[in-house]
Parts: C-alpha cells; structure tokens; sequence
C-alpha cells in the first residue's frame, strides 16, 4: 500500500528541494555564528578601554602627563596605562596625515601625547583626567562598543529571521509537494481509505516516507554546503588562534586530511547545528506530511 501513495515514488522533487534548504539554512547558520563572534569581539575589545589625548601645547606637558599616569595607576578599577611612543602616533596617524618620512617624523606636525587606559568595569576616567588635566581629551571606547553591540545584535537578529524564513518556506513547500503527490494517487488513497485503514495509518506511511526523502536531502544538501563552508574556513583560518598547517593535497587522502584539519577551524556550535540539519529535516518533512494528509483525508466524504 505504501508505494502507491508514497510521494517519493511519483516525484523526486522533495529530495532536492530539501538539499537545497538545507544548503541556504547552512550557509545562514554559518553568517549567524560568525557575526555572533565578530560581534562579541567587538564588545569585549572595545568596552575595557580609554584612549586619553593630551595636546602637544600644553603647559609643563612631561609633568603634567607623569602626574596624570600616576593618578591613573591609583585609580580602581584601572588595570594598565600604556603611553604611546612618538613612532606609533605617527604610525596611527599616518593614513590620515600621510605616510612617515625617511627621517621618522610627519613634516610640520606637532604631536599629540596619546595615552591607552586599559580598566575592567566602567570607572569615570572623564572626571579623574580633566582634574589633572582640563586640556585632554577623553575617548571612551566602549561607546563605541556599545554600538558596535547594538549593531551586532541587529545581525544575529537579520540572520535569525533569514533562517526562520527558510524554515518556514522550507515547511510549506515540504507541505505542498505533499500534497501534490496525494493527489496525483488521489484514487489509490480513496480505496485503500475506504477499505478501511483509518486515517493515522495512510498518514504515517507517507510521513514516515516523506521524513526518509527529507533525511536524503538534508544530507545531499549538508555535502554540497561541506566545501563551500571549508572554503569560508580557510579563508579566515588566518584570523583564527587554532590556525593549523597547511598540508599538501595531490592526493585525495591529503585532500580529505586538509579538509578534516580546516574543520577545526570551525567552531563546535557551528558544527553541531550544521550536523543537526538533516534531521531537523526529516522532522519537518514527518510533522509536515502527518499534518497536510490528516487535514486532507478529513476532507474525504
């Protein structure tokens, strides 16, 4: 009975179909986990600094900035007060200003003194630099870090509401070709139906079927995302710490090694949710079928 009326057998569309949601909802989770990442980066780079800049014509400028270190350093919750050199201000100011001349100095300038405060929590540093030093001027970076943040946020919530968008249109052509294929054997069923097999029973083959179909595709689509997302890896292996060899690959072991080496690379969660695609696409497939045969076998008179 399950093979007249299963869907896989009139139409081979669901298998595809699915391997291609599964690639677009890959390729989703991977753009979600890396802007979740870029974003905690930003956050916990920029939220524990303080850049002070002291300019050049300030009155007793060496004591003055001396006096203003030791302040800092008697400050709590300020861990490291790291002053510039003239050769990194110049070295930060350069795109700006234009590149440094042979003799180590940007022509015509005076520069500025340029202190890093580096503190955990968020101390006023505003009121503690002005008292020594009216003339600075205070940057704190975790303004910045806090848009940054909220920045972040709107992505992880755009990528979200991408995958949600695939899982959703993923379900209702899921649905659709379901229904397509019942209908097609639309007298098979009826029989079989009017024989006596109750409801649930028609139902369940042909979920159980659609969820084998859906398993198929979602592990299709997972191998056709496997050398896009390896590719992505290593083209931010070098921004990653656990950066590994670059191993030959003349052959298809050395291939398969390099492969399994990039995946390292890669973080765990991101691995989890990717390995867990395909059966979350057997589920929707299975919820999916169960779903539209019951509503439509209701419908039979």
């Amino acid at each position: 009975m399950s093979a007249p009326v299963s869907p896989g057998l009139r139409s081979g569309s669901l298998p595809l179909l699915v391997a291609l949601m599964t690639l677009l909802a890959g390729l989703s989770l991977a753009g979600l986990t890396g802007v979740q990442i870029l974003a905690e980066g930003w956050s916990s780079a920029a939220r524990n600094a303080t850049t002070i800049e002291i300019p050049s014509d300030t009155p007793q400028l060496e004591d003055r900035t001396h006096t203003l270190i030791q302040t800092l350093h008697r400050t709590a919750e300020v861990t490291n007060v790291r002053e510039l050199s003239p050769q990194q201000v110049q070295t930060l100011l350069a795109p700006w200003l234009g590149q440094v001349s042979s003799s180590g100095h940007l022509p015509g300038l005076s520069l500025p003194v340029v202190l890093i405060v580096a503190h955990t929590g968020t101390p006023d540093l505003g009121a503690v630099v002005h008292e020594a030093l009216p003339e600075a001027v205070v940057e704190e970076d975790r303004r910045w870090g806090e848009r940054l943040n909220g920045l972040g946020s709107s992505l992880v919530a755009c990528a979200w509401l991408a995958v949600s968008l695939i899982a959703a249109i993923a379900v209702l052509s899921v649905g659709m070709t379901v229904r397509r294929s019942v209908m097609a054997q639309r007298k098979a069923v009826e029989i079989v139906h009017f024989l006596g097999a109750g409801d649930l029973t028609i139902s369940s083959r042909i979920a159980g079927r659609a969820a084998l179909l859906s398993l198929a595709g979602g592990l299709t689509g997972l191998l056709f995302l496997s050398p896009v997302i390896t590719m992505l890896a290593r083209k931010l292996a070098p921004f990653s710490h656990a950066t590994g060899p670059t191993l030959p690959t003349n052959t298809w072991t050395d291939m398969f090694a390099s492969w399994w080496a990039t995946l390292h690379v890669l973080p765990r969660i991101l691995l989890q949710e990717l390995g867990a695609l395909p059966l979350i696409a057997a589920c929707l497939g299975w919820m999916t079928a169960q779903t539209v045969v019951l509503v439509w076998l209701r419908r039979l008179p």
